[in-house]
């Protein structure tokens, strides 16, 4: 496989990642909305964070060729996912 096959593999599973995680998101709303917990909602902005997070710098190849923007979206994707697991982390330990 050459470079661009596996750049186009990568994509394709964020692509992939992206829907599963909507996926998981809503089932976990629709969870919230029944028992109205506080915890579950802080912990689904978090998921929501650190899905963005995950498959924010293979998205952005994808729109942007430019290999400095390319660079500086993974440095940011990791920022966010760093952040996505903070903010799941303080709703569980919230309790």
């Amino acid at each position: 496989m050459n470079g661009m096959e596996v750049e186009t593999i990568q994509q394709m599973l964020a692509i992939v990642t992206l829907l599963l995680g909507a996926l998981l998101i809503g089932i976990i709303f629709n969870a919230y909305r029944i028992v109205r917990q506080p915890t579950l909602l802080i912990f689904i902005y978090g998921l929501f964070t650190l899905v963005v997070g995950i498959t924010f710098a293979d998205l952005v190849s994808v729109f942007t060729p430019d290999d400095f923007t390319i660079a500086w979206s993974a440095i940011f994707s990791h920022v966010v996912v760093i952040i996505g697991l903070c903010v799941m982390a303080y709703g569980i330990m919230r309790g």
